[in-house]
């Protein structure tokens, strides 16, 4: 059994490698809408949500929009939203990282229709390109627990087709750093305030960040990914775990203080992967050549400063972060040259590229409909 199951996770993983970047993010988005057992009420949330996508009925629409920032606590109501947003909006695969989380999602506030989410996180504890430009060192993260009062934007994405026609995701970008954002983390974490936030592109090294005001490219990441198995290998995985070895797999489960080698939290999936492959003997497993560009917002004027312990306190803010100061640079700076160059090519697209058909469709469908938009 023990061998049977070897050959299926490298055999899965073997296939995974031979995808590029784009359809490896692609199917681990399908992989997940495609293999989640989908409840009549969810069909019912997700068709609402669909049709609650803001879409203009003209083209100059935008300059109306008021971006109204929603934190999404209630496991049946707004958390549920996010969820059905991030997974169905989004081409990558989500995977909750163990740590801090907040989540958000937008609307405009008008018409209460749906602009894009958020999310912030435990930050990276090692990230080169963001380290060498603050000039970070392990105690400085660690001992001094600097660390602490920064926050990774893991989840920035507008919904579309705001996103294609308006430069959409420099909107959230722009929002991740905004006062209610901030504020709400502050609120949440109040021992520590939110100095800066890092983030990385999707895939590539071009991305909604690139020439975006208040947000610093660093460089890139090396480019090393390594693969994790599809759904249904990981299922076996599990289950084979659970039967053969059962107690681990409850310490594995309950044991939310486990770090790795580094001193950092890691997720229950990656430990049980971890466990597994040590047991069957599974040694250098294959990767993705998946280079990122790393960015960093810092929120005061001293932020990195006081990361490096050069001070105690923050000054004061870098810029004006109120939603409404940040929608009208965006308006004024990004969405309307955007918008004047599709008008003139005549590429203006109204499609909502809303991914509720992965329920249904198989792989080959799903790559042939929608490789082309990914990281759209």
């Amino acid at each position: 059994m023990s061998k049977d199951l070897k050959d299926v996770i490298l055999n899965d993983l073997e296939t995974l490698s031979q995808m590029s970047v784009k359809e490896y993010t692609l199917f681990r988005g399908w992989d997940q809408i495609h293999n989640t057992q989908w409840s009549t009420q969810d069909l019912q949330r997700i068709w609402e949500i669909k049709n609650s996508i803001w879409k203009p009925k003209s083209p100059d629409d935008y300059l109306n929009l008021q971006p109204q920032i929603i934190q999404a606590t209630n496991p049946n109501t707004t958390l549920k939203t996010w969820r059905l947003l991030r997974t169905f909006s989004h081409t990558a695969h989500w995977n909750q990282s163990p740590g801090r989380l907040i989540r958000y999602y937008v609307i405009n506030k008008p018409d209460k229709k749906y602009l894009g989410i958020i999310s912030l996180g435990s930050d990276f504890m090692l990230l080169g390109p963001r380290d060498n430009y603050i000039k970070w060192t392990k105690d400085h993260k660690t001992k001094n627990k600097r660390l602490n009062y920064c926050a990774m934007g893991s989840s920035i994405a507008p919904t579309q087709p705001l996103g294609f026609n308006y430069v959409g995701g420099k909107l959230m970008a722009l929002l991740t750093c905004s006062d209610s954002v901030v504020d709400a983390w502050d609120k949440l974490y109040n021992k520590e305030t939110l100095a800066g936030i890092t983030t990385t592109s999707l895939y590539g090294t071009f991305s909604q960040y690139t020439r975006l005001n208040y947000w610093r490219k660093c460089g890139k990441t090396l480019g090393t990914l390594t693969l994790e198995p599809s759904d249904a290998t990981f299922k076996l995985i599990k289950d084979y775990i659970n039967q053969h070895y059962k107690d681990e797999f409850q310490v594995i489960l309950d044991d939310v203080k486990a770090k790795t080698k580094s001193g950092i939290l890691s997720h229950p999936k990656t430990r049980m992967l971890q466990f597994l492959y040590t047991k069957l003997g599974i040694g250098r497993l294959p990767t993705n050549n998946a280079p990122r560009g790393v960015y960093w917002c810092a929120l005061y004027d001293n932020t990195n400063e006081f990361l490096r312990c050069e001070t105690d306190e923050l000054g004061n803010k870098k810029f004006d972060n109120s939603v409404e100061t940040l929608t009208e640079l965006w308006k004024e700076k990004y969405a309307t040259k955007r918008l004047k160059n599709l008008m003139k090519n005549d590429k203006y697209n109204k499609d909502t590229l809303f991914y509720d058909d992965m329920i249904k469709l198989d792989w080959e469908q799903s790559k042939k409909k929608y490789l082309q938009d990914v990281g759209r």
